[in-house]
């Protein structure tokens, strides 16, 4: 397949999985610079052994031969790459090369509630949740952009959502350490903290700036405290008797008889730990709503993963309207990766009275 029918391929696969038509207002728009799509249209495309590609298109002649800086997406645990479009697309607009890997999306069935179609799919899920296959996919992204003549090799970044960005925070850590400075910039959404090794272990040696995003509405991978989602769907079970003997006991169902319902501490100790970081605590927003643009195309992900896997998400209807991460992401790696610094640090600024978030921590 060429390259051009490959990516209209992408296009009307993206549009069909999101369930919308493309119009503006879909993606959502606020009143800072980046709180929308960005000057480049967007490119997509798949690369065989590592995954999408989305690239801007260059505006003119100037921009033909320009080097982009290039961030590595991780999905999060049983989430296509392809589920993350729009926000793929609102990153990419910017300015971005952006990788993200294909690996790793089929958990299969992990549900109490089908607990016969759940037997066959016991190995998806083991080699899903591997943390070490992630992160040498996202090595292997990584390394892959900095070998691209359109990308600058000087300004890498590494941005994930929950296992993703867990293992993103893993994966910094080790490449710095192997190749001082190679990463220059680090974004965990909602960044699950049972990733291996822990993230809040390792992330005292993670010598590059470190942005995280966390919800208190979030039930899988909140800031702090207990996960709820997996006890929810045991507790949903068409088996009540079997649901009582399991009470309590659904992160062990799923991730086995060591697993933290407190995931060591959640987000928050991860910031703790950290060197230099800074944690958003946005307002009203799922695990999965938090990672998208407006939170529509995130709450069909959220769905999903719901009826397959048994993860009871709080999937109230709530006008999520804007969902700040994206922009403010953007807005950080446009100042540490010194696109425009001036712009992304007045962006930043505005964090501390922007009523979508609750609290703003900095080290």
């Amino acid at each position: 397949m060429s390259n051009h029918l490959l990516t209209k391929y992408l296009l009307a696969t993206f549009c069909s999985v999101s369930l919308m038509s493309v119009a503006p207002s879909v993606f959502g728009e606020s009143s800072t610079p980046f709180g929308k799509l960005g000057p480049y249209k967007v490119s997509m495309s798949e690369v065989s052994n590592q995954g999408i590609l989305l690239v801007p298109q260059a505006k003119d002649k100037n921009d033909e031969k320009k080097q982009f800086p290039g961030i590595v997406f991780g999905h999060g645990l049983c989430g296509a790459a392809k589920m993350y479009s729009q926000s793929l697309v609102r990153l990419c607009s910017w300015g971005f090369v952006v990788i993200a890997n294909q690996q790793q999306e089929d958990c299969g069935v992990m549900n109490m509630r089908r607990p016969m179609q759940s037997l066959d799919a016991v190995h998806k899920f083991q080699y899903c949740v591997n943390s070490s296959v992630m992160a040498a996919n996202i090595k292997k992204n990584l390394h892959y952009l900095a070998s691209r003549d359109d990308v600058n090799p000087d300004a890498l970044a590494l941005i994930g959502h929950s296992m993703g960005g867990g293992v993103s925070i893993d994966v910094g850590t080790a490449v710095n350490i192997e190749q001082p400075g190679l990463v220059k910039a680090v974004i965990g959404i909602a960044p699950w903290n049972g990733a291996y090794p822990v993230p809040s272990s390792v992330v005292g040696k993670l010598n590059a700036p470190l942005l995280m995003f966390c919800s208190k509405s979030d039930t899988f991978c909140p800031c702090s405290g207990r996960a709820t989602a997996v006890d929810a769907a045991v507790d949903s079970s068409p088996f009540p008797r079997l649901a009582n003997r399991f009470e309590g006991r659904g992160m062990a169902y799923l991730f086995g008889s060591g697993a933290d319902p407190y995931w060591n501490g959640g987000t928050e100790a991860i910031y703790k730990k950290a060197r230099s970081a800074m944690l958003v605590e946005v307002l009203k927003a799922n695990h999965f709503a938090i990672a998208g643009t407006d939170g529509k195309q995130m709450e069909h992900l959220a769905y999903q993963v719901g009826n397959m896997n048994g993860f009871a998400f709080n999937l109230a209807a709530r006008p999520y309207g804007l969902v700040p991460t994206l922009e403010y992401s953007v807005a950080f790696l446009y100042d540490v990766l010194d696109i425009d610094r001036e712009e992304g640090k007045a962006v930043m600024a505005k964090l501390e009275n922007d009523d979508r978030v609750a609290k703003v921590y900095s080290k």
